[in-house]
């Protein structure tokens, strides 16, 4: 045990030095050091070119990187994220484009909304699958309104799964226009709208 110990020790003390040296080598030191070669240097050749050469010291004009704008559509309202909402939740409840969503508010990656965050809703319709609809904050957008085909009562040890089993309806779709925000809880005595 203890010459394995040993011989492991050696094997990471031989690694760390290794990478130190690599780390903190000086720079320009590499395979070719000691090779006492000149960088070849191009020569210039009279070829005939149909363009004319660019003689004296003008410089070339480079494109100078810019921020991109944030685009400004018409702000519908303002949403503060609740926890376990996404951005895909509050587009379904306004009828907006979620990514339309990020891009107004500046948020790079649309996973990463917090709650008590303030975001502008802006102007853009967008048709969404079906999913989790979070709850309105304000009267903005157009969200389509549902066409009840039925009203289901719910029993004592249903769930929405068996119910969209039942009537053919995918459960998410009866989620979205009954604004549940978490499938596995639903109460006895509640009435759902089935599209």
């Amino acid at each position: 045990m203890k010459k394995q110990f040993s011989t492991l020790s050696r094997r990471w003390i031989g690694l760390a030095l290794l990478l130190a040296a690599l780390f903190f080598a000086p720079a320009g030191y590499g395979l070719a050091q000691g090779m006492n070669e000149e960088t070849p240097t191009p020569t210039a050749t009279s070829v005939s070119s149909p363009l004319p050469t660019p003689t004296g010291s003008a410089s070339i004009p480079t494109a100078t990187p810019s921020v991109t704008p944030i685009p400004t559509w018409g702000i519908l309202g303002y949403h503060t994220v609740q926890s376990g909402e996404t951005l895909f939740c509050i587009g379904r409840a306004y009828g907006v484009d979620p990514y339309a969503i990020a891009s107004q508010n500046g948020i790079l990656s649309p996973n990463l909304i917090r709650p008590g965050q303030r975001l502008a809703i802006p102007n853009v319709p967008r048709q969404l699958p079906p999913g989790q609809v979070c709850p309105r904050q304000f009267n903005g957008g157009t969200p389509i309104p549902p066409n009840c085909r039925w009203y289901h009562t719910v029993a004592w040890g249903d769930n929405l799964y068996r119910i969209s089993l039942h009537y053919g309806v995918s459960m998410w779709a009866i989620a979205e226009v009954n604004h549940i925000l978490n499938l596995n809880y639903i109460r006895a005595g509640q009435v759902l709208c089935i599209p």
